[in-house]
Protein backbone atom coordinates (compact mmCIF):
# COMPACT_ATOMS: atom_id res chain seq x y z
CA UNK A 1 0.00 0.00 0.00
CA UNK A 2 2.93 2.11 0.92
CA UNK A 3 4.31 1.40 -2.43
CA UNK A 4 0.93 2.60 -4.12
CA UNK A 5 0.57 5.78 -2.37
CA UNK A 6 4.36 6.79 -3.23
CA UNK A 7 3.65 5.92 -7.28
CA UNK A 8 0.09 8.30 -7.13
CA UNK A 9 2.19 11.02 -5.10
CA UNK A 10 4.93 10.99 -7.91
CA UNK A 11 2.82 10.58 -10.53
CA UNK A 12 0.86 13.73 -9.79
CA UNK A 13 3.88 15.37 -9.53
CA UNK A 14 5.33 14.05 -12.87
CA UNK A 15 2.05 15.82 -14.46
CA UNK A 16 1.85 18.66 -12.66
CA UNK A 17 5.37 20.13 -13.47
CA UNK A 18 4.56 18.70 -17.37
CA UNK A 19 1.50 20.40 -17.68
CA UNK A 20 3.00 23.49 -16.22
CA UNK A 21 5.80 23.58 -18.53
CA UNK A 22 3.65 22.81 -21.53
CA UNK A 23 1.50 25.74 -20.03
CA UNK A 24 4.84 27.83 -20.21
CA UNK A 25 5.88 26.55 -23.36
CA UNK A 26 2.45 27.59 -24.60
CA UNK A 27 2.19 31.15 -22.74
CA UNK A 28 5.99 31.53 -24.25
CA UNK A 29 4.90 31.25 -27.91
CA UNK A 30 1.60 32.44 -28.15
CA UNK A 31 2.31 35.85 -25.36
CA UNK A 32 5.72 37.24 -26.26
CA UNK A 33 6.14 39.57 -23.82
CA UNK A 34 8.19 41.37 -24.33
CA UNK A 35 8.70 41.17 -28.05
CA UNK A 36 12.02 39.84 -28.17
CA UNK A 37 12.92 36.77 -26.05
CA UNK A 38 16.21 35.00 -24.70
CA UNK A 39 15.45 32.08 -25.95
CA UNK A 40 18.72 30.23 -25.03
CA UNK A 41 17.70 31.12 -21.34
CA UNK A 42 14.20 30.35 -21.78
CA UNK A 43 15.49 26.83 -22.97
CA UNK A 44 17.72 26.37 -20.09
CA UNK A 45 14.94 27.24 -18.03
CA UNK A 46 13.35 24.21 -19.11
CA UNK A 47 15.98 22.03 -18.87
CA UNK A 48 14.93 21.72 -14.97
CA UNK A 49 11.58 20.90 -15.57
CA UNK A 50 12.59 18.00 -18.13
CA UNK A 51 15.09 16.31 -14.91
CA UNK A 52 12.48 16.94 -12.52
CA UNK A 53 9.94 14.75 -14.61
CA UNK A 54 12.83 12.29 -15.61
CA UNK A 55 13.62 11.83 -11.98
CA UNK A 56 9.35 11.44 -10.69
CA UNK A 57 9.06 8.92 -14.04
CA UNK A 58 12.10 6.82 -12.55
CA UNK A 59 10.22 6.51 -8.64
CA UNK A 60 7.04 5.89 -10.61
CA UNK A 61 8.08 2.84 -12.39
CA UNK A 62 10.17 1.51 -9.48
CA UNK A 63 7.18 1.89 -7.16
CA UNK A 64 4.92 0.29 -9.67
CA UNK A 65 7.84 -2.54 -9.52
CA UNK A 66 7.37 -2.74 -5.87
CA UNK A 67 3.37 -2.28 -5.63
CA UNK A 68 3.31 -5.06 -7.92
CA UNK A 69 5.54 -7.37 -6.14
CA UNK A 70 7.61 -7.99 -9.14
CA UNK A 71 11.30 -9.94 -8.66
CA UNK A 72 13.16 -8.33 -11.23
CA UNK A 73 17.01 -9.75 -11.45
CA UNK A 74 19.37 -7.32 -11.91
CA UNK A 75 19.13 -6.52 -15.31
CA UNK A 76 15.81 -6.17 -15.44
CA UNK A 77 15.88 -3.51 -12.20
CA UNK A 78 18.79 -1.47 -14.22
CA UNK A 79 16.88 -1.78 -17.92
CA UNK A 80 13.76 -0.62 -15.79
CA UNK A 81 15.36 2.40 -14.01
CA UNK A 82 17.76 3.78 -17.26
CA UNK A 83 14.88 3.23 -19.84
CA UNK A 84 12.34 5.13 -17.36
CA UNK A 85 14.81 7.66 -17.19
CA UNK A 86 15.46 8.34 -20.47
CA UNK A 87 11.50 7.81 -21.23
CA UNK A 88 11.15 10.75 -18.51
CA UNK A 89 13.74 12.83 -20.11
CA UNK A 90 12.48 12.41 -24.06
CA UNK A 91 9.09 12.41 -23.78
CA UNK A 92 9.02 16.09 -22.22
CA UNK A 93 11.52 16.98 -24.68
CA UNK A 94 9.94 16.26 -27.50
CA UNK A 95 6.57 18.13 -27.00
CA UNK A 96 8.19 20.97 -25.81
CA UNK A 97 10.82 21.54 -28.39
CA UNK A 98 8.01 20.65 -30.67
CA UNK A 99 5.77 23.06 -29.56
CA UNK A 100 8.72 26.08 -29.29
CA UNK A 101 10.14 25.23 -32.77
CA UNK A 102 6.52 24.83 -34.73
CA UNK A 103 5.26 28.07 -33.19
CA UNK A 104 7.76 30.00 -31.03
CA UNK A 105 8.62 33.75 -32.58
CA UNK A 106 11.35 35.80 -33.75
CA UNK A 107 13.19 32.45 -32.83
CA UNK A 108 17.58 33.33 -33.58
CA UNK A 109 18.48 30.51 -35.72
CA UNK A 110 20.92 28.82 -33.50
CA UNK A 111 18.33 28.09 -30.96
CA UNK A 112 16.01 26.93 -33.55
CA UNK A 113 18.45 24.46 -34.79
CA UNK A 114 18.44 23.36 -31.23
CA UNK A 115 15.42 22.83 -30.81
CA UNK A 116 14.78 20.85 -33.74
CA UNK A 117 17.85 18.70 -33.19
CA UNK A 118 16.52 18.28 -29.90
CA UNK A 119 13.01 17.27 -31.20
CA UNK A 120 14.40 14.97 -33.80
CA UNK A 121 16.66 13.25 -31.37
CA UNK A 122 14.23 13.01 -28.90
CA UNK A 123 11.57 11.72 -31.08
CA UNK A 124 14.26 8.65 -31.72
CA UNK A 125 15.57 8.28 -28.41
CA UNK A 126 12.17 8.38 -26.78
CA UNK A 127 11.50 4.66 -28.76
CA UNK A 128 14.98 3.09 -27.22
CA UNK A 129 13.91 4.44 -23.74
CA UNK A 130 10.51 3.13 -24.06
CA UNK A 131 12.27 -0.25 -25.51
CA UNK A 132 14.19 -0.37 -22.29
CA UNK A 133 11.48 0.03 -19.70
CA UNK A 134 9.30 -2.37 -20.87
CA UNK A 135 12.09 -5.05 -21.20
CA UNK A 136 12.38 -4.49 -17.11
CA UNK A 137 8.77 -5.70 -16.95
CA UNK A 138 8.02 -7.63 -19.62
CA UNK A 139 8.23 -10.55 -18.54
CA UNK A 140 5.93 -10.03 -15.10
CA UNK A 141 2.71 -8.52 -17.08
CA UNK A 142 -0.06 -10.02 -17.59
CA UNK A 143 -1.01 -10.96 -22.07
CA UNK A 144 -2.45 -10.22 -23.97
CA UNK A 145 -2.44 -6.25 -22.76
CA UNK A 146 -5.28 -4.35 -22.36
CA UNK A 147 -6.54 -2.98 -25.49
CA UNK A 148 -9.06 -0.80 -24.17
CA UNK A 149 -11.55 0.40 -21.54
CA UNK A 150 -15.35 -0.75 -21.18
CA UNK A 151 -17.15 1.24 -19.21
CA UNK A 152 -19.15 -2.18 -17.92
CA UNK A 153 -16.09 -4.45 -17.53
CA UNK A 154 -13.20 -1.89 -16.85
CA UNK A 155 -10.12 -2.49 -18.43
CA UNK A 156 -10.12 -5.43 -21.52
CA UNK A 157 -7.62 -6.97 -23.72
CA UNK A 158 -8.51 -9.18 -26.59
CA UNK A 159 -8.97 -12.25 -24.84
CA UNK A 160 -11.78 -11.26 -23.20
CA UNK A 161 -14.00 -11.09 -26.08
CA UNK A 162 -15.47 -7.89 -25.19
CA UNK A 163 -15.25 -4.61 -26.96
CA UNK A 164 -13.89 -1.66 -25.37
CA UNK A 165 -16.27 1.56 -25.76
CA UNK A 166 -12.61 3.27 -25.39
CA UNK A 167 -10.17 1.18 -27.78
CA UNK A 168 -6.94 1.92 -27.53
CA UNK A 169 -6.71 1.83 -31.38
CA UNK A 170 -8.81 4.66 -32.02
CA UNK A 171 -6.57 6.78 -29.82
CA UNK A 172 -3.48 5.40 -31.74
CA UNK A 173 -5.25 6.50 -35.12
CA UNK A 174 -6.38 10.13 -33.57
CA UNK A 175 -3.07 10.79 -32.26
CA UNK A 176 -1.50 9.86 -35.14
CA UNK A 177 -3.50 12.58 -37.45
CA UNK A 178 -3.58 15.48 -34.70
CA UNK A 179 0.63 15.11 -34.75
CA UNK A 180 0.48 15.12 -38.47
CA UNK A 181 -1.62 18.26 -39.07
CA UNK A 182 0.33 20.47 -36.08
CA UNK A 183 3.80 19.22 -38.44
CA UNK A 184 1.39 19.97 -41.72
CA UNK A 185 0.44 23.06 -39.78
CA UNK A 186 4.28 24.46 -39.38
CA UNK A 187 4.90 23.77 -42.73
CA UNK A 188 2.20 25.67 -44.08
CA UNK A 189 3.13 28.70 -41.03
CA UNK A 190 7.04 28.49 -42.91
CA UNK A 191 5.42 29.02 -46.16
CA UNK A 192 2.53 31.74 -45.57
CA UNK A 193 3.33 33.12 -42.16
CA UNK A 194 0.09 31.89 -41.29
CA UNK A 195 -0.93 29.25 -38.58
CA UNK A 196 -4.46 27.40 -38.89
CA UNK A 197 -4.71 27.21 -42.91
CA UNK A 198 -5.31 23.25 -42.91
CA UNK A 199 -7.84 23.47 -39.75
CA UNK A 200 -11.16 23.15 -41.69
CA UNK A 201 -9.51 20.41 -43.96
CA UNK A 202 -8.09 18.61 -41.53
CA UNK A 203 -11.91 18.22 -40.01
CA UNK A 204 -13.30 17.27 -42.95
CA UNK A 205 -10.71 15.05 -44.45
CA UNK A 206 -10.11 12.84 -41.54
CA UNK A 207 -13.34 11.78 -40.75
CA UNK A 208 -13.72 11.74 -44.69
CA UNK A 209 -10.43 8.98 -44.15
CA UNK A 210 -12.63 7.23 -41.68
CA UNK A 211 -15.74 6.26 -43.28
CA UNK A 212 -13.71 6.11 -47.21
CA UNK A 213 -11.76 3.10 -44.67
CA UNK A 214 -14.68 1.52 -43.40
CA UNK A 215 -16.57 1.35 -46.96
CA UNK A 216 -13.66 -0.20 -48.56
CA UNK A 217 -13.69 -2.91 -45.74
CA UNK A 218 -17.03 -3.69 -46.49
CA UNK A 219 -16.63 -4.04 -49.66
CA UNK A 220 -13.71 -6.08 -49.62
CA UNK A 221 -15.30 -8.53 -47.20
CA UNK A 222 -19.28 -8.19 -48.19
CA UNK A 223 -18.74 -12.01 -48.78
CA UNK A 224 -16.14 -13.03 -46.89
CA UNK A 225 -16.71 -11.07 -43.74
CA UNK A 226 -20.15 -12.02 -43.74
CA UNK A 227 -22.06 -7.97 -44.68
CA UNK A 228 -24.45 -9.85 -47.37
CA UNK A 229 -25.60 -12.76 -45.28
CA UNK A 230 -26.45 -10.37 -41.74
CA UNK A 231 -27.76 -7.05 -44.35
CA UNK A 232 -30.13 -9.94 -46.00
CA UNK A 233 -31.15 -10.76 -42.31
CA UNK A 234 -31.85 -7.36 -41.70
CA UNK A 235 -28.74 -6.31 -40.11
CA UNK A 236 -28.01 -3.68 -42.47
CA UNK A 237 -26.63 -1.45 -39.38
CA UNK A 238 -23.69 -3.75 -39.38
CA UNK A 239 -22.27 -1.81 -42.23
CA UNK A 240 -22.06 1.08 -40.11
CA UNK A 241 -20.59 -0.95 -36.46
CA UNK A 242 -16.72 0.12 -36.77
CA UNK A 243 -17.07 -0.60 -33.03
CA UNK A 244 -17.19 -4.50 -34.36
CA UNK A 245 -13.78 -3.43 -35.95
CA UNK A 246 -12.91 -3.31 -39.60
CA UNK A 247 -10.95 -0.45 -41.47
CA UNK A 248 -9.07 -0.44 -44.85
CA UNK A 249 -6.15 2.00 -44.81
CA UNK A 250 -6.43 1.82 -48.66
CA UNK A 251 -9.43 2.90 -49.12
CA UNK A 252 -9.05 5.42 -46.19
CA UNK A 253 -6.24 7.34 -47.37
CA UNK A 254 -7.83 7.50 -51.07
CA UNK A 255 -10.80 9.04 -49.79
CA UNK A 256 -9.43 11.00 -47.39
CA UNK A 257 -7.10 12.26 -49.83
CA UNK A 258 -9.73 12.95 -52.21
CA UNK A 259 -12.04 14.53 -50.37
CA UNK A 260 -9.41 16.76 -48.17
CA UNK A 261 -7.98 17.99 -51.41
CA UNK A 262 -11.39 19.31 -53.04
CA UNK A 263 -11.89 20.58 -49.75
CA UNK A 264 -8.81 22.59 -49.69
CA UNK A 265 -9.19 23.51 -53.50
CA UNK A 266 -12.81 25.52 -52.38
CA UNK A 267 -12.18 26.88 -48.78
CA UNK A 268 -7.88 27.72 -49.97
CA UNK A 269 -8.48 29.18 -53.39
CA UNK A 270 -5.27 31.66 -52.80
CA UNK A 271 -2.83 29.08 -51.55
CA UNK A 272 -1.28 26.42 -53.88
CA UNK A 273 -2.94 22.93 -53.92
CA UNK A 274 0.15 21.34 -55.27
CA UNK A 275 2.47 22.43 -52.40
CA UNK A 276 -0.61 21.70 -50.34
CA UNK A 277 -0.88 18.26 -51.37
CA UNK A 278 3.43 17.64 -51.16
CA UNK A 279 3.17 19.09 -47.36
CA UNK A 280 0.34 16.98 -46.21
CA UNK A 281 -0.08 13.64 -48.24
CA UNK A 282 3.04 11.97 -47.24
CA UNK A 283 2.64 13.16 -43.78
CA UNK A 284 -0.09 10.43 -44.05
CA UNK A 285 2.55 7.87 -43.20
CA UNK A 286 3.50 9.41 -39.74
CA UNK A 287 0.17 8.87 -38.67
CA UNK A 288 -0.01 5.18 -40.03
CA UNK A 289 2.70 4.92 -38.38
CA UNK A 290 1.26 5.96 -35.36
CA UNK A 291 -1.88 4.20 -35.85
CA UNK A 292 -0.42 0.77 -36.78
CA UNK A 293 0.22 0.47 -32.89
CA UNK A 294 -3.31 0.01 -32.37
CA UNK A 295 -3.18 -3.44 -34.04
CA UNK A 296 -0.34 -4.39 -31.39
CA UNK A 297 -3.03 -3.42 -28.78
CA UNK A 298 -5.64 -5.48 -30.72
CA UNK A 299 -3.53 -8.50 -31.35
CA UNK A 300 -4.83 -8.16 -34.73
CA UNK A 301 -3.59 -7.79 -38.15
CA UNK A 302 -0.12 -10.29 -38.14
CA UNK A 303 1.45 -12.33 -39.74
CA UNK A 304 1.78 -16.54 -39.96
CA UNK A 305 3.27 -18.20 -37.18
CA UNK A 306 6.95 -18.92 -36.99
CA UNK A 307 9.95 -19.67 -34.38
CA UNK A 308 10.32 -17.00 -31.94
CA UNK A 309 14.35 -17.77 -31.86
CA UNK A 310 14.29 -15.95 -35.06
CA UNK A 311 13.04 -13.00 -34.06
CA UNK A 312 14.78 -12.28 -30.70
CA UNK A 313 15.58 -8.82 -31.85
CA UNK A 314 12.09 -7.47 -31.06
CA UNK A 315 11.58 -5.84 -27.60
CA UNK A 316 10.15 -8.03 -25.52
CA UNK A 317 6.88 -6.66 -24.65
CA UNK A 318 6.51 -7.17 -28.48
CA UNK A 319 7.45 -10.99 -28.65
CA UNK A 320 5.38 -11.52 -25.67
CA UNK A 321 2.08 -9.99 -27.25
CA UNK A 322 2.60 -11.78 -30.13
CA UNK A 323 2.21 -14.94 -28.61
CA UNK A 324 -1.63 -14.37 -29.15
CA UNK A 325 -3.69 -13.66 -31.67
CA UNK A 326 -7.48 -12.12 -31.63
CA UNK A 327 -7.75 -14.33 -34.00
CA UNK A 328 -5.94 -17.49 -33.81
CA UNK A 329 -5.55 -17.74 -30.29
CA UNK A 330 -2.44 -18.52 -28.20
CA UNK A 331 0.34 -19.48 -30.32
CA UNK A 332 2.22 -22.78 -29.45
CA UNK A 333 4.99 -22.80 -27.32
CA UNK A 334 7.99 -21.34 -28.91
CA UNK A 335 6.25 -20.04 -32.02
CA UNK A 336 4.70 -16.22 -32.23
CA UNK A 337 2.71 -14.72 -34.84
CA UNK A 338 4.76 -12.50 -36.90
CA UNK A 339 4.06 -8.27 -35.47
CA UNK A 340 3.17 -7.17 -39.17
CA UNK A 341 2.07 -3.74 -37.62
CA UNK A 342 5.91 -3.22 -36.12
CA UNK A 343 6.89 -3.83 -39.94
CA UNK A 344 4.61 -1.59 -41.42
CA UNK A 345 5.22 1.05 -38.44
CA UNK A 346 9.23 1.07 -39.42
CA UNK A 347 8.57 1.21 -43.17
CA UNK A 348 6.17 4.09 -43.08
CA UNK A 349 8.46 5.86 -41.24
CA UNK A 350 11.35 5.18 -43.51
CA UNK A 351 9.06 6.63 -46.61
CA UNK A 352 8.14 9.40 -44.59
CA UNK A 353 11.77 10.91 -44.10
CA UNK A 354 12.65 9.48 -47.93
CA UNK A 355 10.02 11.07 -49.72
CA UNK A 356 10.39 14.53 -47.53
CA UNK A 357 14.23 14.49 -47.44
CA UNK A 358 16.35 12.30 -49.56
CA UNK A 359 13.37 13.11 -52.21
CA UNK A 360 11.85 16.67 -51.34
CA UNK A 361 15.44 18.48 -50.87
CA UNK A 362 17.84 16.37 -52.47
CA UNK A 363 16.14 15.78 -55.39
CA UNK A 364 14.24 18.85 -55.44
CA UNK A 365 15.46 20.51 -59.05
CA UNK A 366 14.52 17.11 -60.43
CA UNK A 367 11.03 17.28 -59.26
CA UNK A 368 7.60 18.53 -59.77
CA UNK A 369 5.12 20.15 -57.41
CA UNK A 370 2.74 16.98 -57.21
CA UNK A 371 5.85 14.14 -57.09
CA UNK A 372 6.15 13.99 -53.71
CA UNK A 373 2.46 12.94 -52.84
CA UNK A 374 2.77 10.76 -55.60
CA UNK A 375 5.63 9.27 -54.32
CA UNK A 376 3.84 8.75 -50.89
CA UNK A 377 1.37 6.50 -52.71
CA UNK A 378 3.84 4.51 -54.78
CA UNK A 379 5.48 3.89 -51.41
CA UNK A 380 2.39 2.67 -49.18
CA UNK A 381 1.37 0.83 -51.95
CA UNK A 382 4.65 -1.00 -52.37
CA UNK A 383 4.95 -1.75 -48.55
CA UNK A 384 1.25 -3.32 -48.54
CA UNK A 385 2.05 -5.27 -52.01
CA UNK A 386 5.05 -7.30 -49.93
CA UNK A 387 3.29 -7.72 -46.37
CA UNK A 388 -0.20 -8.51 -47.73
CA UNK A 389 0.73 -12.02 -48.61
CA UNK A 390 2.32 -12.68 -45.63
CA UNK A 391 -0.30 -11.77 -43.83
CA UNK A 392 -2.60 -14.42 -41.03
CA UNK A 393 -5.17 -15.89 -43.20
CA UNK A 394 -8.00 -14.35 -41.25
CA UNK A 395 -6.90 -10.84 -42.64
CA UNK A 396 -6.63 -11.29 -45.93
CA UNK A 397 -9.59 -9.62 -47.44
CA UNK A 398 -12.19 -10.90 -49.95
CA UNK A 399 -12.58 -14.95 -51.06
CA UNK A 400 -9.31 -15.18 -51.77
CA UNK A 401 -7.28 -12.91 -49.94
CA UNK A 402 -6.39 -11.18 -52.89
CA UNK A 403 -8.93 -7.72 -52.43
CA UNK A 404 -6.12 -5.43 -50.92
CA UNK A 405 -3.01 -6.83 -52.56
CA UNK A 406 -4.81 -5.66 -55.99
CA UNK A 407 -5.40 -2.51 -54.77
CA UNK A 408 -1.59 -2.25 -52.99
CA UNK A 409 -0.64 -2.98 -57.06
CA UNK A 410 -2.79 -0.37 -58.23
CA UNK A 411 -1.57 2.11 -56.10
CA UNK A 412 2.12 1.39 -56.90
CA UNK A 413 1.34 1.62 -60.81
CA UNK A 414 -0.92 4.57 -60.24
CA UNK A 415 1.25 6.76 -58.08
CA UNK A 416 4.13 6.38 -60.78
CA UNK A 417 1.69 7.05 -63.27
CA UNK A 418 0.48 10.26 -61.57
CA UNK A 419 4.53 10.88 -61.43
CA UNK A 420 4.86 10.66 -64.97
CA UNK A 421 1.40 12.53 -66.18
CA UNK A 422 2.33 15.22 -64.01
CA UNK A 423 6.13 15.85 -65.75
CA UNK A 424 4.69 15.03 -69.19
CA UNK A 425 1.63 17.38 -68.54
CA UNK A 426 3.81 20.47 -67.32
CA UNK A 427 6.28 19.92 -70.00
CA UNK A 428 3.59 20.36 -72.54
CA UNK A 429 2.52 23.79 -70.50
CA UNK A 430 5.63 24.93 -70.68
CA UNK A 431 6.05 24.48 -74.16
CA UNK A 432 2.70 26.28 -75.27
CA UNK A 433 3.92 28.80 -73.17
CA UNK A 434 6.95 29.53 -74.12
CA UNK A 435 8.77 29.40 -70.87
CA UNK A 436 12.59 29.19 -70.93
CA UNK A 437 14.24 25.89 -71.12
CA UNK A 438 16.70 24.51 -67.89
CA UNK A 439 19.95 25.71 -68.02
CA UNK A 440 23.06 23.65 -67.63
CA UNK A 441 21.17 20.14 -67.90
CA UNK A 442 23.77 17.50 -67.71
CA UNK A 443 22.85 15.83 -71.10
CA UNK A 444 25.48 12.77 -70.03
CA UNK A 445 24.42 12.51 -66.46
CA UNK A 446 20.90 12.57 -67.95
CA UNK A 447 21.21 9.67 -70.13
CA UNK A 448 23.06 7.55 -67.87
CA UNK A 449 20.10 7.92 -65.42
CA UNK A 450 18.12 7.50 -68.43
CA UNK A 451 20.08 4.01 -69.81
CA UNK A 452 20.09 2.55 -66.06
CA UNK A 453 16.31 3.03 -65.67
CA UNK A 454 15.46 1.41 -68.89
CA UNK A 455 18.14 -2.03 -68.57
CA UNK A 456 16.26 -2.30 -65.35
CA UNK A 457 12.74 -1.51 -66.39
CA UNK A 458 13.11 -4.09 -69.24
CA UNK A 459 14.86 -6.74 -67.48
CA UNK A 460 12.40 -6.60 -65.19
CA UNK A 461 9.42 -6.80 -67.10
CA UNK A 462 10.67 -9.89 -69.37
CA UNK A 463 11.51 -11.54 -66.34
CA UNK A 464 8.32 -10.98 -64.02
CA UNK A 465 6.61 -12.39 -67.29
CA UNK A 466 8.58 -15.40 -67.52
CA UNK A 467 7.62 -15.65 -64.25
CA UNK A 468 3.92 -15.47 -64.90
CA UNK A 469 3.88 -17.60 -68.03
CA UNK A 470 5.97 -20.72 -65.98
CA UNK A 471 4.31 -20.02 -62.69
CA UNK A 472 0.18 -20.51 -61.92
CA UNK A 473 -1.71 -18.44 -60.14
CA UNK A 474 -2.82 -19.45 -56.72
CA UNK A 475 -6.40 -19.75 -55.08
CA UNK A 476 -5.88 -17.61 -52.23
CA UNK A 477 -3.02 -14.83 -52.02
CA UNK A 478 0.72 -15.70 -51.46
CA UNK A 479 4.34 -15.74 -52.46
CA UNK A 480 4.61 -18.11 -55.41
CA UNK A 481 6.16 -18.25 -58.89
CA UNK A 482 3.22 -16.17 -60.31
CA UNK A 483 2.18 -13.41 -57.60
CA UNK A 484 6.53 -13.22 -57.68
CA UNK A 485 6.73 -12.72 -61.65
CA UNK A 486 3.61 -10.08 -60.89
CA UNK A 487 5.14 -7.93 -58.65
CA UNK A 488 8.69 -7.71 -60.72
CA UNK A 489 6.49 -7.35 -63.74
CA UNK A 490 5.01 -3.90 -62.10
CA UNK A 491 8.20 -2.88 -60.86
CA UNK A 492 9.60 -3.20 -64.07
CA UNK A 493 7.09 -1.32 -65.63
CA UNK A 494 7.26 1.34 -63.07
CA UNK A 495 10.68 2.03 -64.01
CA UNK A 496 10.25 2.38 -67.64
CA UNK A 497 7.03 4.93 -66.71
CA UNK A 498 9.75 6.80 -64.51
CA UNK A 499 11.85 6.91 -68.06
CA UNK A 500 9.68 9.21 -69.55
CA UNK A 501 10.16 11.68 -66.55
CA UNK A 502 13.87 11.33 -67.32
CA UNK A 503 13.54 12.04 -71.01
CA UNK A 504 10.80 15.06 -70.07
CA UNK A 505 13.69 16.36 -67.34
CA UNK A 506 16.18 16.90 -70.05
CA UNK A 507 13.33 18.82 -72.26
CA UNK A 508 11.15 20.82 -70.02
CA UNK A 509 11.51 24.29 -69.72
CA UNK A 510 12.64 25.91 -66.66
CA UNK A 511 10.26 25.54 -62.89
CA UNK A 512 8.70 28.25 -62.03
CA UNK A 513 8.05 29.24 -58.53
CA UNK A 514 3.88 27.96 -58.29
CA UNK A 515 3.98 28.26 -54.75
Amino acid sequence: MVSLIFMIIFIAIALGIFGYSVFKAIKLVKYPMPKTINYPNEIKNFVYFIGAIAVSTVLIFVFLAMYQLYILSPGEWASLIFGSLIFGFTLPTFVLSFIIHYYGKEIDPTSDKVLFISMISSGIVFFIGLILLTNGIADHITYPLVNGLSFKDGFVNPSMGVKPNLAWYALCILSGAILVYFICDHRFYKEYGKHGILESTFFVAFPAGIVGARIGYVIGEWDHGGFASRVANGEWWSIFAVWEGGLTIISGALIGIIVGVAWFLWRNKKYSIWLAVDIIVPCILVAQAIGRWGNFFNAEVHGNLVDSSNWWFLPKIIMNNAQYSESGGWAPSGQIYVPLFYIEFLSNLTGYFLIRFALGKGLRKYLELGDLAASYIVWYGLTRVILEPTRYSAYNMGNDGYWSWMWSIIFVLGGVFLIMCNHVIRHIIRKIKKLPMIENVNIPFTITVGGIFAAIGLALTILGSLFMINGSQSNTIAFNKYNNGFIILVIGLSFLLLLVCVVIYSLQGKKQNEK
